[in-house]
């Protein structure tokens, strides 16, 4: 099953560890905010049936996805990295940082299997796209 999210997270109500706020020049604040988040979730939506327990969601994952192909790690580095950075956390949708973020490696494994080749492409276009903007 999955429940869409109630809009995304923008970069000034992120919770810092340490009080301040995220610079909004930070390259995966801006990154964030040029993916079409919703447009892919609305992809990722279908891939669930009307039962079971609620999915991750579609930002959390696939930015967690993004983040271990950009960095080359493996799911565990990926996880870890993520624990201890709170610009990765925003990337991935939290709205605070986390000493554990909820995501998985099973999960990351599962996670692009959802997907058809086809949405798969356009999803990395996509994201390509946005990539070539702030680079």
């Amino acid at each position: 099953m999955y429940k869409k999210p109630i809009g995304q997270i923008d970069v000034y109500s992120f919770v810092t560890p340490f009080g301040g706020v995220l610079d909004n020049n930070n390259r995966w604040v801006k990154f964030a905010s040029c993916i079409p988040w919703d447009e892919i979730e609305d992809v990722y939506a279908t891939k669930f049936s009307k039962f079971g327990p609620p999915a991750k969601p579609l930002r959390m994952v696939l930015g967690t996805y993004i983040l271990k192909r950009e960095y080359g790690f493996t799911d565990n580095q990926i996880l870890h990295e993520l624990n201890e950075n709170p610009y990765l956390q925003y990337f991935i949708g939290l709205d605070a940082f986390t000493l554990k973020v909820p995501v998985s490696a099973t999960l990351l494994r599962s996670f692009i299997k959802r997907f058809s080749v086809e949405d798969a492409e356009k999803i990395d276009e996509m994201i390509l796209g946005c990539r070539k903007v702030l680079l």
